[in-house]
């Protein structure tokens, strides 16, 4: 079935968001058997990435690249599955902070391991086009 656009712009916006479904569903079969979805992996590599230490509720979520992630929601979740732990900051009772536990960050690192190969998706890219591609995306970012 052929999609018909209007111009080579409609076209571009139709391929970015076919282009993001296959990946986010290319990453969602890889963590699959570890039972994480994309969004608690995403997560979850931002805590380890400042283990043993915490983060705020809000600081993940600032540091998500899903602008309207449900961060309780992921939390309830990952919480439930007994990888991250929630915590009262001792000094300000209104901030909840969010860490791994030794298990958990072991854990993480073993589906780091296993994942390590994501960029399988691109490597049949040049170094050339990945350098375009990566310059166009950001131009279409940062406008």
């Amino acid at each position: 079935m052929s999609k018909t656009y209007r111009n080579e712009y409609h076209r571009l916006i139709g391929n970015l968001h076919q282009t993001d479904g296959y990946i986010f569903n290319y990453f969602g079969q890889k963590l699959a058997p570890f039972d994480l979805s994309v969004q608690q992996y995403v997560v979850l590599r931002l805590l380890a990435g400042v283990y043993p230490d915490s983060l705020s509720a809000g600081e993940v979520k600032e540091r998500m690249t899903e602008l309207n992630s449900d961060v309780t929601r992921l939390t309830d979740r990952l919480v439930s599955k007994n990888l991250i732990i929630r915590e009262v900051d001792p000094q300000n009772r209104r901030r909840v902070n969010l860490r791994l536990t030794t298990e958990s960050k072991k854990f993480i690192d073993k589906v780091a391991a296993d994942f390590n190969d994501f960029e399988s998706i691109v490597s049949h890219l040049t170094d050339d086009e990945v350098h375009t591609l990566n310059t166009l995306l950001d131009k279409i970012r940062n406008r």
